[in-house]
C-alpha cells in the first residue's frame, strides 16, 4: 500500500458503499480542498471512476464493498426500503462476515498507512473502525461527509422513514445493530447505543441543500454545508436536453429508445453505458460526451436535464436554473427526486419500468413548460444567493482546522 508523497498529515478519503459517480466527485472536491502539504490516499469499492481521483494525484485502493447482492438487484422484495437502516442491512451490515471483513480492513489500513485524518463518504465501517482506534489512543480526526442522506445525524435514537409511503421491512434495525455490536465486541470495541451512532465523527459535513436533507428537522446546527458541486457562471440559456446516467440505465431499451426518438437537440454523458448504446445514440444524432460536462457549459447549452435523480446533478442543475426530469432507480434517488419535485423544479417518473411513450411525454411536456422554467430560475436565484462564490475555498476553510489539529499530532 502506498500514499501520495507529501510531508504532513496523511488523509484517507474513504468510500465503501454506492456505485455511482457522485461519491467519487465529492471525494475529489475534498482532495482538491486539502491543499499542499498533505498526503492523500483514497479507497473506493469499485475502481471504475478511480481515474478522476488519480488525476488529482491521489492514489486509489479498492475497499471491500458494501453493496446489494446480485439477487437483491434482481428482486427488490429481498431487501427493505423503509429507512436508511434497511439500506445498511441490505448492503452487508446484517452479515457478520462482511462487518468483520470491513472493520478489519479499515483498522489495518489506518494503522499501516499512519492515517491521521479520515474523511468518510458512505463508509460507515471506516468510521466505526477509526472511532475504535481513536478510543484506544490512536491520534486521528474523523469526518463524516457526503449528502444529507449519506451523512445522517449520529445522535438519532433510530433512523426515521425516508418517505411517507409504506415500505418493506426485512431486517429490523435492532437486529442489524446487534450484528454490528457483536462483531465490534470481538475486536474489543464498545457497543453502539443505536445504529445511527455508526456515523459518529469529530465533525459531520452533510453537503446538501436544506430542501434535500431527509434529516433537516433532526440535524443539529453546523452540520449542513454547501453541496460539493460547481456553480454555473450564468443561469440556463440553451435549447438542448442533457441526459446524464452514471450507471447502465441508458442500456435499458425504453430509455435508449426515448433518447433516440426525442425530436429535440440532445446531448448525453453516460459513463457506464455500453459501446453499443453509445453508438446507437450517436447514430440517432445525439452528441455523446466522452467526459464530464462543466456546470457552466451545461447551463449555456441546456434547457432541460434528464437523469436518475442523483444528488449532485440535482444540485448542480438547480443552481443553474434548469428544469429536470428524474427517473429514480433506488430509494435515495426517489427521496431526493420527491424533495426536488416538491420544490417545483423536477418532474418525476416513478414507474419501475416506464414505457417509451411515457418517458417521451414527460420530457417534452417539461421542455415546453414555461411555469416549470420560471420556478427553476426562481429557486436558482435563492440558492445562488447563499452559495459561496468560491465553493472550493469555502470547503478548504472548513477542512483547515482539522488538518491543523492533525499537524499537532506530529509535534505533540
Amino acid at each position: 500500500m502506498g500514499a501520495a508523497m507529501a510531508s504532513g498529515p496523511k488523509v484517507l478519503l474513504a468510500n465503501e458503499m454506492g456505485g455511482g459517480r457522485g461519491h467519487v466527485s465529492g471525494l475529489r472536491q475534498m482532495a482538491r480542498a486539502l491543499g499542499p502539504g498533505v498526503a492523500r490516499l483514497a479507497t473506493l469499492p469499485s475502481l471504475h471512476f478511480a481515474p478522476e481521483l488519480e488525476a488529482e494525484g491521489v492514489p486509489v485502493l479498492r475497499a471491500p464493498p458494501l453493496w446489494l447482492t446480485a439477487a437483491m438487484r434482481a428482486d427488490k422484495q429481498l431487501y427493505g426500503n423503509t429507512t436508511f437502516a434497511c439500506y445498511l442491512a441490505a448492503c452487508g451490515l446484517a452479515d457478520p462476515h462482511l462487518v468483520r471483513r470491513g472493520l478489519m480492513f479499515w483498522r489495518d489500513l489506518i494503522v499501516a498507512e499512519d492515517v491521521s485524518v479520515l474523511i468518510a463518504d458512505y463508509a460507515p465501517l471506516a468510521l466505526r473502525a477509526a472511532r475504535g482506534l481513536q478510543e484506544e489512543g490512536w491520534q486521528i480526526r474523523i469526518l463524516s461527509s457526503g449528502t444529507g442522506f449519506g451523512a445522517p445525524p449520529p445522535d438519532l435514537p433510530e433512523f426515521p422513514p425516508l418517505v411517507p409511503d409504506p415500505g418493506r421491512l426485512v431486517h429490523p434495525e435492532r437486529d442489524t445493530l446487534a450484528v454490528v455490536n457483536a462483531v465490534s465486541a470481538e475486536l474489543g470495541l464498545e457497543p453502539l447505543p443505536a445504529l445511527p451512532a455508526l456515523f459518529r465523527a469529530d465533525r459531520v459535513l452533510a453537503a446538501t441543500f436544506d430542501f434535500l436533507d431527509p434529516y433537516a428537522a433532526q440535524r443539529p446546527a453546523g452540520q449542513l454545508v454547501p453541496p460539493l458541486v460547481d456553480r454555473a457562471e450564468d443561469l440556463a440559456a440553451g435549447d438542448e436536453v442533457f441526459f446524464y446516467f452514471s450507471r447502465t440505465e441508458a442500456d435499458q431499451p425504453a430509455l435508449c429508445e426515448s433518447i433516440c426518438a426525442l425530436p429535440l437537440p440532445r446531448r448525453a454523458f453516460l459513463p457506464r453505458a455500453s459501446d453499443a448504446t453509445r453508438a446507437r445514440l450517436a447514430a440517432a444524432g445525439v452528441t455523446v460526451e466522452s467526459g464530464p460536462v462543466s456546470a457552466t457549459a451545461l447551463a449555456a447549452r441546456s434547457r432541460l436535464v434528464v437523469h436518475s435523480a442523483p444528488h449532485g446533478t440535482l444540485c448542480m442543475a438547480a443552481l443553474a436554473g434548469l428544469p429536470q426530469v428524474g427517473l429514480p432507480s433506488h430509494r435515495e434517488q426517489v427521496m431526493h427526486g420527491r424533495s426536488a419535485a416538491a420544490a417545483g423544479v423536477v418532474r418525476l417518473i416513478e414507474a419501475e419500468t416506464p414505457a417509451t411513450p411515457d418517458i417521451l411525454t414527460a420530457i417534452i411536456t417539461a421542455y415546453e413548460d414555461a411555469a416549470l422554467r420560471r420556478r427553476a430560475r426562481d429557486l436558482a436565484a435563492a440558492l445562488r444567493a447563499g452559495f459561496p462564490a468560491d465553493p472550493l475555498a469555502d470547503l478548504a476553510a472548513r477542512l483547515t482546522p482539522e488538518i491543523e489539529i492533525a499537524r499537532g499530532f506530529e509535534t505533540g
